[in-house]
């Protein structure tokens, strides 16, 4: 068409102009597809801290393998019914993952069993009530990206023991005494197991001696607190306890501590001896005899005389 209308030397000239015109168009195409087209996301390496670079100058993230900083002992011994918690301390990066085996078996966390991590880092396994079923190996094990680590603990539960709060056969009972006495305060205790005694003075501690002050046990439970030679500082209330793992019972009783009056004893008053003659005098062959002649109440001061007795004035 533009040959035959313009001829063969113009019709070139307006070929080649529309070649350019469809070239620049199509360049602006391409540009506008270019601009409009949206590129690929590149995985790109985060920078080491340490500054090492591959040979593309990118870095790459480093791993680390958990390894357990602190752990328990090897062998724990725990009475049944008891609280009981397993801690350690784990590092790694990232952080690792946390499981626990009882035999080889998966532990799930329930009522008994909890796994928990305080703010310091520290994991720990807790047993709020242990029971029998609860002895046996654990195996912790701690694993990443990275690797894993392991540590195991024996867990070995003890057989609850029999308990029994402490009670009075019988009770300490109130005494009065006097000074210099021995005071004996007395008190019989059943309990399981066997209780820790405790003495009190007007709600203080009773300080033992070896001197003055001691306590003695007996085997059926029977306790004994002896006071030597007692004076008006041991006077007051004493209160005794008995504690064990089960309970606590406690007594009161009261010492009072007398002194001694001594009632002087009256002194006999002394008689007083007249000498006593009959009125009736004997003679012989020598005169007169001084001697009384036998009368009944001569010989009554004389047997008197004899023993001792002797006539008063009073009489």
């Amino acid at each position: 068409m533009a040959r035959r209308l313009l001829g063969p030397e113009n019709a070139a000239s307006v070929l080649v102009s529309q070649n350019e015109e469809n070239a620049q168009n199509s360049q602006q195409q391409n540009s506008e597809n270019t601009r409009l087209q949206v590129p690929t996301p590149q995985i790109r390496s985060r920078p080491s801290s340490r500054g090492e670079g591959n040979e593309h100058g990118s870095t790459q993230e480093k791993f680390f393998q958990p390894r357990f900083v602190q752990v328990p002992e090897d062998k724990m011994t725990v009475e049944e019914g008891r609280f009981c918690r397993i801690d350690f301390k784990v590092s790694g990066l990232p952080a690792p993952d946390l499981v626990w085996y009882l035999n080889g078996r998966l532990i799930h966390p329930d009522d008994f069993h909890k796994m928990i991590v305080s703010e310091k880092g520290f994991y720990s396994l807790i047993f709020e009530v242990v029971r029998g079923s609860d002895a046996g190996t654990y195996e912790c094990v701690a694993s990443n990206r990275a690797g894993e680590a392991s540590f195991t603990v024996q867990l070995d539960v003890t057989a609850k023991e029999h308990q029994k709060a402490p009670s009075f056969i019988f009770k300490p009972q109130s005494k009065r005494v006097y000074e210099g006495d021995t005071a004996r305060l007395e008190c019989q205790i059943s309990a399981i197991p066997t209780p820790r005694i405790y003495w009190k003075r007007n709600n203080e501690m009773l300080q033992y001696n070896a001197d003055r002050i001691s306590l003695f046990y007996d085997n059926p439970g029977k306790i004994c607190l002896l006071i030597h030679n007692v004076n008006k500082k041991d006077a007051g209330w004493y209160t005794v306890s008995a504690v064990n793992e089960a309970g606590v019972v406690t007594c009161h009783c009261r010492l009072d501590v007398a002194t001694h009056t001594y009632k002087p004893v009256p002194t006999p008053k002394q008689l007083k001896v007249r000498p006593t003659f009959s009125k009736y005098l004997a003679f012989n062959s020598k005169g007169l005899d001084v001697k009384p002649a036998f009368s009944p109440e001569g010989e009554f001061e004389r047997l008197a005389a004899q023993s001792g007795l002797y006539e008063s004035d009073e009489l």
